[in-house]
Order: C-alpha cells, then structure tokens, then sequence
C-alpha cells in the first residue's frame, strides 16, 4: 500500500507433517539492526538472492565485510573484494556511477537514517550486466560521521526489460505521459493523448529544444525547484499542480505526477499530465458561491469577517493603519414601499458597483446585511476623504438617473488594542451619529 517493501525470505516443507513454512524477515529492519549491533553479515547470509556488504566511507569505497553469496550474484568471490583485488565501485557501470555518487552525497548532506539508490547495472566477472536493487543505511561515529555503510544488493533484472511494455502502458493510458530527460531537458518520447492536452504534435514535442516554455511563466519555479531536486539526487514520486500553455496559447490547469525510472540507459522522469481545468473552474465558482452576496456579487458578511481578521493582523503585527467605513442606504425601506422589491433589488446592485467602483482594488469591499455595506480600507488613516468621495459618486448616480438617493457613512481608525468588534462598534456609532444628523453625510469616530 505503501510502496515497495523487500524481504528475506526462507522456506521449508515439512514432509511427516505436510505443511510448508517461510519465514519473511524484513531486509531494512535487518540491516539496521546489524548495524546497531556490530555483527559480520557473513554469518548470517550464506546463500541465496541478497547480498550483503560492508563498506568504508573511503575513495572507491573499499568492501570491509560481504557474504558469501556474493559469488551467485557477481561471479567474483567474497576474498577478490575483501583482498582489494577489485572495487566495488569499479564495477558500477560508467553510466551509472555519477548519479549514485551524487544520491550518497545527497542523503549525507541530509543524514538520512537509510535509502533506496536509483536501480542500477553492475558488471558481473563474466562480462554480463544485470540490474541491482541497493538499500543503503549509514554507519555513524560517536561525532556522528559517517564512517561506512551497511547495504543489501539483489538482482532485479526482469524488471528492466520491459521497456516496451512501459511504451505500450503510457499508449493505453487515458492521460498524457512524457519520457523527459531531466538532465538534458528534452523529452524523449510521448504518448497520443499529448496531442489533445497540448495541440502539439508528438513529433513536436521531441524536437523542441526548451520543454519548459510550455509551462506557463508564474509556474516556472516550482518546475525549476523540482527538477533542481531530481539533479541532486531525489528520486522519490512528486505531484503538484501547475498550468501549461497549448499550441493555440490557452493556459490549461494539470496535476503532473512524476517517477523516476531508466528509459533507454538513461535516468529519466515519467511524467504524467491530467487535465484538471474543469475542476478548478468549478472549484472557483464554488468558492465565490461560498463568498460572495447573490444578490450584488460582493462580499458576503462571511467573506467580509475573514478579510477583516486578515488585515486586522497585519496591521498590529506590522504597526500598520487601517480603517474601517459602514455605510447604509439613506430611507431603503420607503423605496421599497414606494417603488417595490424589485426597484430595491436595483438599487442595492447599483451602489454595490458604484462604491466598488470607487474604491480602491485594495480595498475590501461587500454587504454586511439588509441595506449596509463595509469596506475595510488596509494603509488608511483618514478614512474621511474615500467614505465622501464614495457618498459623492452615490449621489451623483442617482441624480443622474433622476432619482434622488442618498447614502450615509460612518467611519473608524483602528487603534492599538482594537478588535474587529470595537472597530466596527465605533463605525456604526459614527453612522448612527451620521443619521442623527440629518443623513447623506459621513462622520468619522
């Protein structure tokens, strides 16, 4: 469920009693617990498909300890290594080499307890190549330097003869799969279905010299990061979310999936693309259902409480001014009386743009309930000049549809100590004050 585990396992059938018996002894916790206790592996591992090794954190890394077995898997015997009669990393293939160096010099870095290596070719005594599966777990001094390390080797090389099968895979997978070259920037092969996510060709794509102009610019980092993260020798499974850009220059949402396996001698990322624009386009329309007022499309009270809590915190935290404007629609419910629900439903969509309008786009901005509005104003220490250049632009809207209406604001500055509450509680004592005054004016507290 978890991904792969690996295990040692020895078997037995018991003839008089019919029953057969393995016992399935977790490799990793094996090799921790060797290297906690000290023991030679060679003791413990005479024969069968995992081999073990024992080597010094020195130039070539010299072979301390390996088991016996070591002549099924190599072809050479445990005294040619423990003699210094060849390396182990000598027989490492040339291709191989300097990514399974960086991967060591990547998890030292990092002090990782233990890693899987990237599968790769050893050259066995009789000339043949196979593929090797490598645990490695660090051996520490009491500084907490690595002095050696511990390290199963088994041989998986029917995993890797099946490249065809993987191109065969990627053809029946319903999304768009790429072979890329992390290394060389180039994509080495594509599947069908890049062409309907893309609009580019497949024949395209392998000859397009930068992949990574086709993701769209404000993504290019986090591609950048994770292909930085490949370089220097993580190969685990990453998934994220970017946009690209297709053929005909529309920007289209994917979630990319990506796994390192070898492809043609090469280490290289499987990448898969799946479409998600739709689930973000409704992912959006659902998040505006859930913020924003039905009726004029601002804010919601909702909406409103969040954005405040936001901006009240910055301001105290960063010695910021902020203020805060309640306005209120001047006699609403004699326009409803006189004009209908209808006409009323007008005039609260039409002074929610106007002020929006007005306002600044920094500005939050949205219906606070009935016939009142709020604008939380971030950087603002008079209040006095937008709550009347928004009481202006109101009135004047109205006069010019041959309507007279008005509004009336009231208005706060937070100081230190303030709470949303208190704010507010001020703002609507100056609107108060503001009605009580004869109305279609604004009053700062």
């Amino acid at each position: 469920k978890n991904g792969e585990a690996h295990y040692y396992v020895v078997a037995s059938y018991d003839r008089q009693r019919k029953v057969y018996l393995e016992v399935h002894i977790d490799i990793l916790g094996l090799l921790q617990s060797f290297a906690g206790s000290g023991k030679r592996l060679e003791l413990f591992v005479v024969s069968g498909p995992v081999v073990f090794f024992q080597w010094k954190n020195l130039e070539g890394y010299p072979v301390e300890i390996v088991s016996p077995n070591v002549r099924e898997l190599l072809g050479y015997s445990a005294e040619e290594f423990l003699n210094k009669i060849l390396s182990y990393e000598e027989l490492v293939h040339p291709k191989d080499k300097e990514i399974i160096l960086k991967e060591m010099e990547y998890h030292a870095k990092r002090k990782s307890s233990y890693w899987r290596h990237t599968n790769y070719i050893l050259r066995r005594k009789d000339g043949a190549h196979i593929w090797v599966l490598d645990y490695t777990v660090p051996l520490l001094d009491k500084n907490g330097e690595i002095t050696g390390y511990y390290g199963y080797i088994i041989d998986i090389a029917e995993k890797h003869e099946q490249e065809e099968l993987l191109q065969v895979l990627a053809e029946s997978n319903p999304y768009a799969v790429l072979i890329y070259d992390f290394t060389e920037n180039k994509v080495l092969y594509a599947n069908t279905n890049t062409e309907k996510l893309s609009g580019y060709s497949v024949e395209e794509l392998l000859k397009n010299e930068n992949p990574l102009n086709l993701i769209y610019e404000k993504d290019r980092g986090k591609v950048i990061k994770n292909l930085t993260a490949r370089k220097e020798g993580y190969f685990g499974n990453i998934s994220y979310r970017l946009r690209i850009i297709t053929k005909d220059k529309k920007i289209k949402w994917v979630e990319l999936s990506s796994v390192v396996s070898r492809y043609r001698g090469k280490f290289v990322s499987v990448l898969t693309f799946k479409d998600i624009s739709q689930d973000i386009k409704r992912e959006r329309e659902l998040t505006i259902l859930a913020n924003r007022d039905q009726l004029t499309k601002v804010f919601n009270r909702h909406a409103l409480i969040h954005e405040f809590e936001r901006l009240l915190s910055q301001a105290k935290r960063y010695n910021q001014p902020l203020s805060v404007i309640i306005l209120d629609i001047d006699d609403f419910k004699s326009i409803n009386d006189t004009y209908g629900h209808i006409l009323g439903d007008k005039v609260l969509k039409d002074i929610a743009r106007v002020v929006r309008r007005t306002l600044r786009k920094s500005d939050i901005f949205g219906r606070w309930g009935g016939e009142e509005f709020l604008a939380i104003l971030p950087m603002t220490s008079n209040p006095y000049i937008p709550a009347e250049k928004v009481r202006l632009a109101v009135e004047e809207y109205w006069l010019k549809n041959n309507m007279k209406i008005t509004i009336s604001l009231g208005a706060s500055v937070y100081k230190k100590g303030d709470t949303m509450n208190s704010l507010i509680s001020r703002a609507d004592q100056a609107l108060y004050r503001a009605k009580a005054e004869g109305k279609n004016r604004t009053v700062v507290i």
